[in-house]
């Protein structure tokens, strides 16, 4: 079953990525609310991998490195979820300290038993 605090979180942010991506005159072709949310997944997916094989290292402070994203995302360019990530990553330069963890606790909680 879905959390569905995770599922607005994770809504209400897609909202406001087409929103600041919109006013900065950005292309936001094909991306939907399901596309968005599996690009997330996907991403916390290869963070979590990149966690417990000890490549990253866990942050006290952030649930998420964004400069370890950026570097899974440049090393999986041939990912269908790039474009997606791009999109995200726009509007993550955007977002404050509660913003990001906030979005980055939602995904998490999409892994959770």
């Amino acid at each position: 079953m879905e959390n569905k605090v995770s599922d607005n979180v994770i809504e209400k942010n897609y909202r406001e990525c087409l929103k600041f991506n919109e006013i900065n005159e950005s292309n936001v072709y094909n991306f939907d609310l399901a596309t968005a949310k599996a690009a997330l997944e996907n991403l916390y997916e290869l963070y979590k991998n990149g966690i417990s094989t000890g490549r990253f290292t866990k942050d006290k402070d952030y649930v998420v490195r964004c400069a370890d994203l950026v570097t899974l995302a440049e090393e999986n360019k041939d990912s269908l979820f790039y474009d997606a990530w791009r999109i995200w990553f726009r509007y993550f330069v955007s977002m404050g300290y509660a913003g990001w963890n906030e979005l980055w606790e939602a995904v998490y909680s999409c892994f959770r038993p």
